[in-house]
């Protein structure tokens, strides 16, 4: 470094003066000084990247190393992979129970399902034949009730049970009445009497 101060000092005019020296080489320093802490920032990063992957490295290996070495993790990590096995196994059985059984319930729940449709078919059907009846039947009601209203008139005749001997000659109703037997007579006359 002195050797290149010197080579900037001879480059220098004669008449320079030292304080004009001195404010060079301080500006020199600076500009030294600058860069070299611009370097040391680049290799302190390099070599932090550099390390920081070495360790990583390292950490790995470190831990491998006692994975091979050490019987309780080797043991821990064979335990994982078991138990990961059998839980696999287990989850798949399970799911395919879980959803035979879901498969089967809702079969049956399909089959209520068509039952209950049908009968509520048949029902409605009966329902709307039924209210066909119910509304007849109502017809009628009114119609018997406005009948009912009117003055009873009878068309039919009745046949005479008598036994008069007073005509001289029986009418000829009273001839043809099957009716008009000699218990029928008797009872008539035992009604009488009570009288």
């Amino acid at each position: 470094m002195k050797d290149k101060l010197e080579k900037i000092a001879q480059l220098l005019p004669d008449g320079f003066s030292e304080t004009g020296l001195n404010k060079v080489l301080s500006l020199v320093e600076g500009a030294v000084e600058e860069r070299v802490a611009e370097e040391v920032k680049l290799v302190e990063a390099k070599v932090s990247g550099f390390l920081r992957s070495k360790i990583t490295a390292l950490q790995e290996v470190a831990r491998q190393e006692l994975e091979a070495n050490d019987e309780v993790i080797r043991g821990y990590r064979m335990f994982e992979q078991i138990r990961a096995l059998v839980a696999s196994e287990v989850e798949s059985t399970d799911v395919d129970s879980a959803v035979a059984k879901q498969q089967k319930e809702i079969d049956e729940l399909k089959e209520s399902l068509t039952t209950l449709n049908s009968r509520l078919k048949n029902s409605l059907h009966e329902n709307s034949m039924l209210s066909g009846k119910v509304e007849s039947l109502n017809e009628a009601n009114d119609e018997l009730t406005e009948s009912n209203k009117l003055p009873f008139k009878s068309s039919e005749t009745a046949v005479v049970i008598t036994n008069e001997t007073d005509s001289s000659r029986p009418s000829p109703e009273a001839a043809n009445n099957i009716f008009l037997t000699e218990d029928v007579i008797n009872l008539s006359k035992q009604e009488v009497l009570k009288d």
